[in-house]
């Protein structure tokens, strides 16, 4: 019965996302005991909704009977809907014809598949708003499993850090549609940097995991220091496993290039050839812009069909290793998109200075994004100078209790010429410090009490609530004479966008030589200039 109303339910969805508010919560049921799909919205308050294949006359009582009991046995289990009045509404299956006309009631009660299509049903529901207190309470009753508990330090100088924090660690009503959503065989999931894409994938892991204890649940990544992140958030489901492309293919008997993209299509077309088992039967991938064609090829192979589907989850403006077109391997493919419009990690000021790095690019910041700090853009005449300002930046934070050492984060643009001078100048200010490398990605823990130092490609992935981006003025910028040389250096451009966006509260950028990305920061309205040693109190 449930695979036959997924179908109904895909579509349901689909249409509901783009006729509510942004803020509305729509949950896919969890069990036969719950509607097959519940809304709640400001405007409307509390709408059930059941899906009917049994091919019963849109006139009797039994589906609606059903679906009064499943709302009762809701109120058991979050007494909060005792304040509300929900909307009842029957989908029958097999009725093409609209039943939610005004020749059939004033207000809607059964829906045909026409209703769905057209969509304006939704707005002949009498408008039944909550108190915003039981709004949030109803919200959290009936999705709890789409919370993470993460720490945070109060900082000083950051008043409104707080607010910021309570946002980022929930799952806001559009993330957790994402999270229960059915997928018949893919879903792209999409959105700007902080939009919680990963949260939603863990979300998604664990809300697949409770319910169907039995499956083989695959979360993959690309880079090996995100995986224990990633266990730690799914840690008390054994069936999910977090794992790279290239443990994951292995693991399944197969030797899948990961540094040469044809020598790759040429693995997995053997590896076809040879015979892929399905043995998965829901798969995550995160940063999906950066895995190869193949990747997908393969890891979209070994899911059984008719289960959790596949999610990949990516964006475009991160793509670090390859140009992020949609990948061929979904031709032919039943795909379903999404996107999550609100980034909510890092504030108005380091959103807009990191799109100064794409110059073609808006901004992502937009109204809902709450203000911060200025971003701190520091001149230097070397970069020895560059290593000793942000080993006294970071010193200062220390020593003023605003920061601990976990929360901050120096990235750099390239091993040569940065580590030594950061070693030396962090050592001799007596700061502690991680140096993150293949060596130790695979235990890579970002709660160790020490200030974290990664390139930004091992830093994807991750976020800190301080980011000191050292040496922007590495990366070249396109200068419009050779096409070829010009998108390369808009790849490698990324890297600043994708650094950047590891902040979550501040943003301090250290250089010595002016680029032209240097100068789209500096006339950019959060940026706030000064130069090393002359405006500090050293």
């Amino acid at each position: 019965m449930r695979a036959a109303t997924e179908p109904l339910l895909e579509t349901m969805l689909r249409r509901l996302m783009q006729d509510l508010a942004s803020d509305a919560l729509v949950l896919c049921a969890d069990g036969d005991d719950r509607p097959d799909l519940i809304v709640v919205d400001r405007t409307y308050g509390l709408v059930a909704i059941d899906v009917d294949v049994t091919e019963h006359d849109p006139a009797a009582r039994e589906p609606f009977v059903r679906l009064n009991r499943k709302i009762s046995d809701l109120r058991l289990e979050a007494p909060i809907l005792e304040r509300f009045r929900p909307h009842r509404l029957v989908l029958f299956g097999g009725c093409s014809e609209p039943l939610a006309g005004p020749s059939h009631g004033e207000r809607p009660r059964a829906l045909g598949l026409a209703d769905v299509e057209d969509g304006t049903w939704l707005a002949r529901l009498e408008p039944r708003p909550p108190e915003p207190d039981d709004l949030a309470s109803l919200r959290s009753a009936l999705a709890p499993t789409l919370t993470f508990d993460v720490r945070s330090r109060r900082g000083a100088f950051d008043p409104g850090r707080g607010e910021r924090h309570r946002r980022r660690i929930e799952l806001d009503a559009r993330q957790a549609t994402a999270a229960t959503i059915p997928v018949d065989d893919v879903l792209l999931l999409s959105g700007p940097p902080g939009s919680g894409k990963t949260l939603v994938l863990a979300g998604r892991a664990r809300y697949l995991a409770a319910q169907h204890p039995d499956w083989r649940i695959v979360f993959l990544c690309f880079n090996n220091a995100l995986v224990p992140y990633l266990r730690r958030l799914v840690e008390e489901h054994p069936n999910v496993e977090v794992t790279t492309f290239g443990k994951f293919s292995h693991a399944m008997r197969h030797r899948i290039a990961l540094d040469d993209p044809a020598r790759a299509e040429a693995d997995v077309a053997a590896a076809v050839a040879k015979g892929i088992d399905p043995v998965v039967d829901a798969l995550l991938i995160d940063e999906s812009q950066d895995f190869h064609d193949a990747w997908i090829r393969f890891a979209l192979a070994t899911v059984r069909p008719h289960r959790g589907g596949a999610v990949l989850a990516g964006d475009q403006r991160q793509a670090l290793y390859r140009d992020a077109d949609r990948p061929p391997a979904l031709t032919d493919r039943r795909v379903a998109q999404l996107r999550l419009e609100r980034p909510y990690r890092s504030t108005r000021q380091i959103l807009e200075a990191a799109s100064t790095t794409q110059p073609d690019a808006e901004s992502a910041a937009g109204d809902a994004v709450l203000d911060g700090e200025p971003v701190e853009l520091i001149w230097t005449e070397s970069w020895s100078a560059q290593a000793a300002a942000v080993a006294w930046e970071i010193r200062r934070m220390l020593d003023h209790g605003e920061r601990e050492p976990q929360d901050i984060a120096v990235l750099i643009t390239q091993w040569k010429g940065s580590l030594g001078r950061l070693r030396t100048a962090l050592g001799e200010a007596e700061v502690p410090y991680l140096v993150v490398n293949r060596g130790n990605a695979a235990t890579f823990d970002p709660r160790t009490p020490e200030v974290k130092i990664m390139t930004v490609h091992s830093a994807k992935g991750y976020e800190f609530d301080v980011v000191v981006l050292f040496g922007l003025e590495t990366l070249p910028s396109p200068a419009g004479e050779d096409p070829e040389r010009d998108r390369q250096a808009a790849q490698r451009g990324k890297v600043g966008f994708v650094g950047m966006t590891r902040a979550r509260d501040q943003l301090l950028v250290t250089y010595t030589r002016d680029s032209p990305y240097l100068g789209r920061l500096h006339r950019c309205a959060g940026v706030h200039s000064s130069t090393w040693p002359d405006d500090y109190e050293v």
